[in-house]
């Protein structure tokens, strides 16, 4: 009389990839910026151990760029961001945050004063925007000098205007670390960060 086989379990999921690529191609907004974390959160509880992000933005809100600055600098994996294109605005300060950085030799990054309207605004109003202006801008500014090496025609040039710097500049002024492009292996699903 034969033994019956011992019913098994469903099978144990495969092992979560030791590098997670996607892409993030959007404005840096409160939305967009739980959906950045929500996502890295997911590689975290993967146990991936390196993180590797396309980053494309034209820039959004300096409280959601400075939270996500934040974050970047914090997490305990690694995550290299990559400049395929351009970064502007409070999309810089955000990819500041990462522990690695590498931008495109063609790419651009764009840095500039806080900007907001006036439109329809009250005096009182625009005193307190005035506030939130100068408070946006020193923070701004504090974290760009905490990594940008900028020579000092250029951070006069921040006062009045827009300032594009080219990825082979942005080596040089320490804003990212090496000329690189986003090159997952063949065949690695890349993830959109928009979607999670």
């Amino acid at each position: 009389m034969g033994t019956q086989p011992t019913p098994q379990g469903p099978p144990p999921p495969p092992p979560a990839p030791a590098e997670i690529y996607a892409v993030f191609c959007g404005g840096i907004e409160q939305a967009t910026a739980q959906k950045i974390v929500s996502g890295l959160a997911g590689a975290m509880a993967l146990k991936a151990q390196h993180v590797h992000v396309l980053f494309q933005t034209a820039g959004g809100y300096i409280a959601d760029g400075v939270f996500l600055y934040n974050f970047f600098r914090t997490i305990p994996i690694e995550l290299t961001l990559y400049n395929g294109g351009q970064i502007s605005s409070a999309g810089v300060i955000a990819f500041l945050g990462a522990r690695h950085r590498k931008t495109s030799p063609n790419a651009t990054f764009m840095v500039h004063r806080s900007t907001n309207t006036a439109q329809f605004a009250t005096s009182t109003k625009l005193k307190h925007m005035a506030k939130s202006l100068i408070l946006d801008d020193q923070r701004c500014e504090t974290i760009l000098k905490n990594h940008v090496n900028l020579p000092p025609e250029m951070w006069a040039e921040i006062e009045h205007r827009d300032l594009y710097i080219s990825g082979d500049e942005a080596v040089g002024f320490n804003m990212a670390d090496e000329i690189g492009e986003f090159s997952p292996p063949a065949g690695t699903q890349v993830f959109n960060l928009l979607l999670g």
